[in-house]
């Protein structure tokens, strides 16, 4: 009670003492308020996202310290939208609590028949699990991995195998592409299928067995149809390159599982620690939805979406998201039935900066002007440097969620969600580019 007469007799006290003083009659003042830094900041974000050309969208922010509890700045944030690519903020995340940041993925290389000399008299086989790494992108070179793979064979005295090339098991029972996808993306690199054996991020190998010095872009022909069927096609270019021959070819369907197996060799991946820049920082769609059916195949028991989601769900729950602020379809953000608030976002945000492993998943995010999908984002700013955050675009969405650290040092958690924007995204990515600006420099004193 003391404090708030305080403050008004004090204010009172600015306006009366020289009037009175002055002898003269009471008069009125106007007197002017000095504006705070968050309030000028309010009314920045304000004049951005409230511009004419925003008329027909929507926009969702929300900016929090989390040290102190202060909401800086909220609109629309318990709202739904389509988060595109942020998706990839709950999936890593959950990843990261659910599998742990040393989790690696096993593809284990079988033999189900005899071997007599240089032949194996039956089929050699291959038990996927999901490894997303065999790629340029993480190996340098993919197809050096399946030569590598093929001088494993070499070194158990096999040159020819008398049977197929054959998977077995199905770790990943589901559609090979995320709920929702539009046809129109699957011809497209991002919209490639994912299954328990992948090469690649889902692209196929071409026909034509190239040496391995080749140019690598000339490897590949697009999105394959079946994704670990390519993966064995690559496998067998390796063999053929390393002189071993496979009289039986590639078998297109997944082999019953024989009775007796001997196991040759296992693949072991590299960690989740080094899988999450991969996932995050180009926005790799592919390493995410398997992620997705991971978390489903190691705590749930079957690596499809539906499980997954429920686990992720649960996860979510757990971290005191609301029940009503999430839709997840798939885990890449590449389907629009996908929905998030921005409170969701920033809660998770929160909550896995308070895990162990925070700093493998704050240094796998884009850092702008300097790497991943905002390397050329926010140069010459406050920003640059300082920003650690992952983007997301659709045809009607675009998003920038994460970290920030202002002027005076405090570490921000902010999301900022637009939908259904007819102005050019470049417009739209923009104003979040200003807004992440701002909180760089911003100061609360």
């Amino acid at each position: 009670m003391q404090k708030s007469f305080w403050r008004f007799s004090a204010r009172a006290a600015l306006v009366l003492t020289a009037p009175f003083a002055l002898g003269a009659c009471v008069t009125v003042m106007k007197t002017t308020r000095m504006s705070s830094p968050r309030a000028d900041l309010r009314k920045e974000i304000d004049s951005l996202t409230s511009q004419a050309v925003f008329r027909n969208a929507q926009w969702g922010v929300l900016i929090v310290n989390p040290r102190t509890g202060d909401t800086l700045y909220s609109k629309n944030a318990g709202k739904l939208f389509m988060p595109a690519s942020n998706m990839k903020i709950i999936t890593s995340s959950a990843a990261l609590t659910l599998l742990g940041p040393d989790y690696a993925y096993r593809t284990t290389f079988l033999t189900d028949g005899e071997k007599r000399d240089s032949l194996l008299d039956g089929n050699l086989l291959v038990i996927g699990r999901g490894d997303p790494t065999v790629s340029d992108r993480m190996r340098g070179l993919a197809t050096t991995v399946m030569d590598d793979l093929a001088d494993s064979v070499r070194a158990h005295g096999i040159r020819q195998v008398a049977g197929s090339l054959a998977r077995v098991g199905n770790a990943f029972p589901d559609s090979i592409y995320g709920y929702g996808w539009e046809w129109d993306d699957l011809g497209e690199y991002y919209g490639a299928g994912v299954d328990e054996l992948i090469f690649n991020e889902g692209m196929a190998p071409t026909t034509l067995r190239p040496p391995p010095d080749t140019v690598r872009d000339s490897l590949y022909s697009g999105p394959a149809k079946d994704p670990a069927k390519a993966y064995l096609d690559a496998f067998h270019d390796g063999l053929t390159r390393k002189g071993i021959t496979v009289d039986g070819g590639v078998l297109d369907s997944i082999l019953p599982t024989p009775l007796k197996m001997d196991t040759l060799f296992v693949l072991v991946s590299p960690p989740l620690r080094a899988i999450l820049p991969a996932l995050l920082k180009p926005s790799q769609n592919q390493i995410a939805e398997i992620l997705l059916r991971t978390i489903g195949l190691e705590r749930g028991g079957i690596g499809t979406a539906d499980t997954a989601r429920k686990i992720v769900g649960q996860q979510l729950l757990a971290w005191g998201v609301q029940p009503d602020g999430f839709v997840i379809r798939d885990g890449s953000g590449l389907s629009d039935q996908d929905l998030l608030t921005p409170e969701t976002i920033v809660r998770v945000l929160d909550r896995i900066q308070r895990d162990t492993a925070f700093a493998l998943f704050y240094n796998s995010l884009p850092i702008a002007g300097v790497d991943g999908t905002i390397k050329d984002r926010m140069k010459g700013t406050p920003a640059e440097g300082n920003v650690h955050a992952k983007t997301g675009t659709l045809s009607k969405a675009r998003s920038l969620s994460g970290y920030v650290t202002t002027a005076d040092g405090e570490r921000l958690i902010f999301s900022i969600l637009a939908n259904n924007t007819t102005t050019p995204g470049s417009v739209v990515t923009h104003i979040a580019d200003q807004i992440a600006a701002s909180l760089a420099a911003y100061r609360e004193h």
